[in-house]
């Protein structure tokens, strides 16, 4: 028997999905992460649509557009099809999985495994809306409880 670990639930399967992506993946330069933001917004698209999506905030050339795109695709965080004569984009990564990869990261990386530093700057910048700040209380009593 074959086992699927989609069975699993969305939010499980974002979160190892997300685990798994952090060991294979190369990082997101700020351009690519535009990039990827303006594709997964699209859902796919071509070099010249993503390109006049960010012209007007970024003043891309179609030929940057493009560079950035086949390097996305070389980092397994976007895939390509051709369509008649264009190739069309679309994200091989969903965008709650990249930013847990990130996320987890830097978490590892740079505050060496302690996440309480990601959430006291949060919480400082005040960057937490009512609504999160709740939802953060109630995963806190529940990691409590499980404790």
């Amino acid at each position: 028997m074959k086992y699927s670990y989609r069975k699993l639930g969305p939010r499980l399967v974002e979160q190892w999905e997300a685990r798994t992506v952090s060991k294979q993946l190369a990082d997101l330069s700020k351009t690519e992460w535009k990039i990827m933001d303006a594709l997964w917004t699209r859902g796919r698209a071509t070099a010249t649509e993503l390109q006049r999506d960010l012209f007007a905030t970024q003043r891309w050339a179609y030929s940057t557009v493009k560079t950035m795109l086949d390097r996305l695709v070389d980092k397994g965080y976007a895939r390509t099809r051709r369509v008649g004569n264009v190739y069309e984009y679309s994200p091989k990564i969903k965008r709650p999985v990249a930013v847990m990869r990130v996320i987890d990261d830097v978490v590892d990386r740079i505050l060496s495994g302690s996440a309480g530093s990601l959430v006291q700057r949060l919480i400082e910048q005040k960057r937490l809306t009512d609504e999160e700040a709740a939802r953060l209380r109630e995963m806190l009593e529940r990691y409590q409880e499980q404790q």
